[in-house]
């Protein structure tokens, strides 16, 4: 599995959040991660309604830790 790195808008702040996009399947809602986004809590609301694109779900990870990763960074599965 390989994954692709870039950034969303123009924020510079740290993380705070970790918002999963993940792809549905037998149709649940909430399959294989495809893509994860960070976001400090001002981006938050905007990166799950936004940033995760349709027809990924988005799901917030809060036992994942954010430490050293900034506002809009993105990592996509393929």
């Amino acid at each position: 599995m390989s994954r692709t790195t870039r950034h969303i808008g123009t924020c510079t702040r740290p993380a705070a959040i970790l918002i999963e996009g993940r792809a549905p399947v037998d149709g649940l809602a909430y399959g294989p991660i495809r893509t994860e986004v960070y976001a400090c809590d001002e981006h938050a609301h905007t990166a799950r309604t936004e940033w995760i694109e349709q027809p990924l779900t988005a799901f917030t990870a809060l036992a994942e830790p954010t430490t050293g990763h900034g506002c809009g960074e993105a990592f996509d599965h393929d």
